[in-house]
């Protein structure tokens, strides 16, 4: 969203801005029409830096916080592939297992392999971006005794 809002905001003033000077055969000098551009190319910037500023200096501090939870429910549970079966031929959807963890009473979609290895009970380690929040990596916690 912080990409693609201000790049619609762009777009859509460039639009009207060009739509009323050519359109409309207004008498715009090119200072007026050059001073809305710039105007409002540097509103999108701003918006993308004020939208993408968690996200940015999370990349630049390079850093990642780790939380050990616990895991409540493992549930694997056969869905089916949206759009792949035409009604007319008499095509069948297409089948998948999808593996869930639920931590938190939060459901976490996760790989077969993660999954196998996982058990209720058990811990798994959160690797999340500080100011973000940003969910960076699961893994299975290795327990290492003495």
């Amino acid at each position: 969203m912080g990409i693609i809002l201000p790049f619609l905001l762009l777009t859509i003033s460039i639009i009207v801005i060009v739509s009323i000077v050519f359109v409309n055969k207004f008498d715009f000098s090119n200072i007026i029409v050059l001073i809305s551009i710039a105007t409002f190319v540097t509103i999108s910037i701003l918006l993308n830096i004020f939208m993408n500023r968690k996200y940015i200096s999370d990349i630049k501090n390079g850093e990642k916080n780790y939380e050990v939870k616990i895991i409540q429910l493992k549930e694997k549970t056969k869905d089916f592939e949206a759009g792949s079966a035409t009604i007319y031929i008499g095509q069948e959807m297409n089948e998948f297992y999808r593996y869930d963890l639920i931590i938190e009473n939060t459901r976490y979609r996760v790989d077969k392999e993660l999954f196998e290895n996982c058990e209720n009970g058990g811990e798994i380690v959160f690797y999340t971006a500080p100011k973000s929040k940003y969910l960076l990596q699961m893994e299975l916690k290795k327990n290492t005794r003495l």
